[in-house]
């Protein structure tokens, strides 16, 4: 349309008596524009390939875990909370709710529909799929429905959903969409309703089904309803160029992990008639989240301030096969400080190399003995509650999405000093940034 209103236009120039000058500008401009705005929209309109390693994290946790989730020690039933879904359904609630009060999206209303109906027929249809296939018991036995989380899987679909339409405004509201989401993976595993596998498939379903769906909504409808980006991918690396530090606050949300079996005996207390010979912890890998304020001193070094919290399955394989014990959780908290050095890899990306120091506090933990009935019995063996110093290195990699928010992913390795369990702990992470 665009391009046969400008054949149109010609003679209305040409005829005006417009200097040829003149008139070339004008049509340069107008093209211009045009190839300008058909790049925006293809840009908006490729298939994005945020979160494709989550549901990959979910397959192997499925594999790595399957000895761990079968291995006896039931944990207590829960209510499995209703209003779980409060939280995992606020993110596609507040797309919505800023669309009826006309906050523009970056998609028109049938667009928004038909993409975001897609999404909930592949995240529901794959969950549903997935459950009735694999059968897997939930930590507290009261059904077959655990794997995959569909709290998790509908809560990522929304945090999606809710940073394509609306990321463009601020980065704060990517990041309240994905906090909401890692909390529901959080409360999921507190109320043991799933194994920490579970939580990471249902993300990465969540995830991947957005994006197919917004892939095969434009497929259909074109380009017709796209708004185009505000920014162009040049201007996008202009304004992250190494000369603009991209200080910040992330939010990061992923795995933390290390050797899963442990000899308890150095670390734990037991009850006088219970024999801790051959005794062994074993944990599920750890769901983390928390946040990093990052402070660039100069084009490439930064210091950042972090804190995180950290939350494992556990359970106790006892050789006596007469002594069963309950399923405890590990919560384990991190306060650290970070000296890095970052460098542009490629236009619109960051790579940075860091080295971390403080400390890290873990609750407490009892185990309990399963009496008759399935009842609380009597204490099998207690850790005791730890802070210690904590050190280690780190990589992180940034890839800016708008002109103050940035996608990222990092590996960090912590040890933990002086005589702890769980000494050892790699952390990775998806981190979403807000640049100052």
């Amino acid at each position: 349309m665009r391009r046969l209103l400008l054949l149109l236009l010609l003679p209305c120039f040409a005829n005006a008596g417009k200097s040829q000058e003149l008139m070339s500008d004008t049509i340069h401009q107008v093209i211009q524009q045009m190839i300008t705005e058909d790049s925006l929209a293809r840009e908006e309109m490729r298939f994005y390939r945020d979160g494709l390693f989550v549901p990959l994290r979910g397959v192997i946790q499925t594999f790595t875990h399957r000895d761990f989730n079968q291995l006896p020690g039931p944990f207590r039933e829960n209510d499995h909370y209703w209003g779980d879904y409060g939280l995992a359904l606020s993110p596609l609630a507040a797309t919505w709710i800023m669309k009826a009060f006309g906050v523009k999206s970056r998609s028109m209303t049938r667009r928004m529909l038909t993409a975001n109906g897609f999404a909930l027929g592949l995240t529901v249809g794959l969950s549903q799929i997935l459950r009735y296939s694999v059968n897997e018991v939930r930590p507290d036995g009261s059904n077959t429905h655990s794997l995959p989380s569909v709290h998790a899987a509908l809560a990522y679909m929304g945090a999606t959903i809710l940073s394509r339409e609306y990321g463009h405004i601020s980065p704060w509201i990517t990041i309240g969409g994905y906090t909401a989401a890692t909390g529901t993976q959080m409360l999921r595993i507190g109320h043991n309703a799933h194994w920490m596998n579970d939580i990471f498939m249902g993300a990465g379903i969540g995830i991947v089904s957005t994006q197919l769906a917004y892939f095969l909504t434009d497929r259909i409808i074109g380009s017709k309803g796209v708004r185009r980006m505000p920014l162009s991918n040049t201007e996008l690396a202009q304004l992250y160029a190494s000369e603009n530090c991209p200080s910040g606050f992330r939010i990061i949300s992923g795995t933390e992990t290390s050797g899963r079996s442990l000899d308890v005996t150095d670390f734990a207390e037991a009850a006088p008639d219970f024999d801790m010979q051959g005794v062994t912890l074993r944990s599920s890998a750890s769901i983390t989240a928390g946040f990093e304020a990052e402070w660039f001193i100069n084009d490439y070094l930064s210091l950042s301030a972090i804190g995180r919290y950290t939350l494992s399955q556990a359970k106790l394989d006892i050789p006596n096969p007469a002594i069963t014990a309950w399923g405890e959780q590990i919560h384990l908290y991190h306060g650290n400080i970070a000296a890095g050095l970052s460098f542009p890899m490629t236009q619109k990306s960051r790579i940075g190399l860091r080295t971390i120091w403080g400390v890290r506090y873990n609750e407490g933990i009892t185990f309990h003995r399963v009496a008759e009935g399935q009842q609380m019995g009597e204490s099998l063996l207690n850790i005791k509650s730890q802070v210690r110093p904590e050190g280690g290195v780190g990589i992180i990699i940034d890839m800016v999405q708008s002109h103050n928010q940035t996608v990222g992913f990092s590996i960090d390795y912590l040890h933990t000093f002086a005589t702890c369990y769980l000494a050892n702990r790699w952390v990775i992470g998806s981190s979403w940034k807000a640049m100052f």
